[in-house]
């Protein structure tokens, strides 16, 4: 995996996201993803409410999943954050491990929407990018 940066998030299997035998539903996995991504993002210090501010969203118009085990009720777990891409788009992979397992593997693609526009930029706000190299101590974009 070609990343810039890998980020760490720690969750745990909750009640209300399992099915009656205890085993996590598919789509509780992205769920797991945005929590990651979000405290990603805050990490970096360009969060959600800093995107609205600045007048954009972030939409995911892509993502992937690859399911190889179930998580259980009652689990810890690590959700992996590799960040691909940051500057025309925002691409995260993701590995969702528990017990040194992999039990998923995800992609999730964003791009920049302004908030007064109905089309999809292919730039990500130099403010955003910014707070990336800064953070990151990135010296080129890519």
């Amino acid at each position: 995996m070609n990343s810039l940066c890998v980020f760490e998030s720690l969750q745990k299997v909750q009640f209300y996201d399992c099915d009656p035998m205890g085993v996590v539903w598919h789509g509780n996995y992205l769920r797991y993803l945005e929590v990651a991504r979000g405290e990603f993002l805050d990490y970096i210090g360009y969060g959600y409410q800093k995107i609205k501010e600045d007048g954009n969203f972030f939409p995911i118009v892509e993502e992937r999943m690859k399911y190889l085990h179930s998580l259980r009720l009652g689990d810890y777990f690590r959700v992996k954050v590799y960040l691909t891409e940051y500057v025309n788009r925002l691409v995260h992979d993701f590995e969702i491990i528990c017990n040194d397992t992999v039990f998923v593997k995800g992609r999730t693609v964003q791009v920049c929407l302004p908030v007064n526009s109905k089309e999809l930029s292919f730039f990500m706000p130099e403010g955003f990018v910014s707070a990336v190299e800064k953070k990151l101590n990135l010296k080129e974009s890519l």
